[in-house]
């Protein structure tokens, strides 16, 4: 919940916040989330070879979650706050913050998606703790869509600057305060096998000699692209297609969290039900159905548009849960080839690929904004413009999401497959 406050401000908001508050062009945001994003995914790996070597009483991976959340907090308000400089300053300023609040996710994050899979061996409950988790998580997306906006409105008033500030303030405080239960809450109980080649280089070796997980990254490359465009565009297609006011703005941005806890909570379930790679794969294709047949709906439908967003976020964040614990599952099928358990280093490059597919999306959306004419700073957008949001929002997507669910349906990680490695493992951990 804690690291969703700023993930969802940033996949959600940023991109507005920088065009309609900050006063940046289109063509310039789509330059910082390209270089800063991109940037930041060459800083993952370097944060999972420090996580993994990494001993303390606390654990490998918990006490960056206690060293680095205040940090954290203040730079998520950083780049919500807008100095007084010119047009080129204030630009170099979002460079900056951008890239230090990206920084402080990784050292927080990588540690954090690396303690799933050592809080548990059992394939099973990976599922059902990370169904817990994206529940969470998506609560606090949530509370991102249902405050911010709202706070914004209502502490700045005509001040829209002042008011994003305030309202990240709060969101950053109440951050810190979760990082420090999730410290104070877990922990580490998976005894990794290590016996392996050792050494930077022939961890690194191992990470993209593995197949699941060269397969798992072009699935995450493919499926974070076509839902950070839809993220992206989502505030753009209510304001100037559907042309809804703020508080309709709020309940469609809300409406997409709220079918998504739904989704997470129920994600262990359906692992139960099904393998979890059928699953996925799934999802996958009922997304980009979804996705396509909004762009079918007209704007005077808004009640059917809020109800289609319902059911995107309930089958999107379905999916999280399950990346999650299959990315454990890929982790148990490197461990068992090479004798070596690399959460963090895994994790890593997992982010790695997620963040380098936050910097493609968010840069493909604003530059379709771009090539469809949008102007910045909140004026009426033309028809053309309107339509080429539509397309972005909606169609745009399916091309990824489909190509998710041929690649998902071609790995070898499939329920018989994962039972078999876990227990071998746990002969082998019995054994040392």
């Amino acid at each position: 919940m804690a690291g969703n406050f700023v993930y969802q401000s940033v996949l959600l908001l940023l991109a507005f916040y920088y065009t309609d508050v900050y006063g940046l062009s289109a063509a310039t945001v789509t330059g910082i989330f390209l270089f800063v994003r991109i940037f930041d995914a060459v800083t993952d790996p370097l944060m999972g070879f420090l996580a993994d070597r990494t001993n303390t009483r606390w654990g490998k991976y918990r006490p960056y979650l206690l060293i680095l959340c205040v940090p954290y907090a203040i730079a998520s308000v950083l780049v919500f706050t807008v100095p007084e400089l010119g047009m080129t300053g204030k630009t170099v300023y979002a460079y900056a913050t951008y890239a230090f609040l990206m920084l402080l996710f990784t050292a927080t994050n990588i540690p954090y998606f690396a303690l799933g899979s050592t809080m548990t061996a059992n394939p099973v409950e990976r599922t059902s703790l990370n169904s817990y988790r994206f529940a969470a998580a998506t609560a606090g997306g949530l509370l991102v869509t249902v405050m911010v906006l709202p706070m914004a409105n209502w502490i700045g008033g005509e001040d829209k600057a002042m008011g994003y500030q305030r309202a990240m303030m709060v969101m950053a405080a109440i951050s810190v305060v979760l990082f420090l239960i999730t410290f104070l809450s877990t922990k580490e109980r998976v005894k990794p096998v290590n016996t392996g080649a050792k050494g930077y280089l022939s961890d690194l070796k191992q990470v993209f000699a593995n197949d699941q997980w060269r397969l798992l990254a072009v699935v995450v490359l493919l499926m974070v692209t076509a839902q950070t465009i839809k993220a992206t565009s989502g505030i753009y297609y209510m304001t100037y297609y559907v042309k809804a006011d703020e508080f309709m703005v709020t309940v469609f941005l809300s409406i997409w969290m709220v079918g998504g806890i739904f989704g997470s909570a129920l994600a262990g379930r359906l692992s139960r039900l099904v393998c979890k790679k059928t699953a996925w794969s799934a999802l996958c294709f009922l997304l980009a159905l979804l996705s396509g047949v909004t762009y079918l709906i007209g704007p005077q439908y808004l009640y059917l548009v809020l109800g289609m967003q319902f059911f995107v976020g309930f089958f999107n964040q379905m999916m999280a849960p399950l990346l999650t614990s299959i990315m454990a599952d890929v982790t148990d099928y490197g461990e068992l080839q090479n004798r070596r358990r690399t959460d963090g280093l895994i994790a890593s490059f997992t982010v790695g690929t997620l963040k380098v597919a936050l910097a493609i999306g968010g840069a493909m959306a604003t530059f379709l904004l771009a090539v469809y004419g949008y102007k910045s700073g909140g004026v009426e957008q033309t028809q053309e413009t309107a339509m080429g949001i539509l397309v972005t929002f909606t169609l745009v997507p399916v091309i990824g999401f489909v190509a998710c669910g041929l690649i998902i349906s071609r790995m070898k990680l499939d329920r018989k497959a994962v039972a078999e490695n876990s227990s071998r493992l746990q002969e082998i951990r019995a054994g040392m």
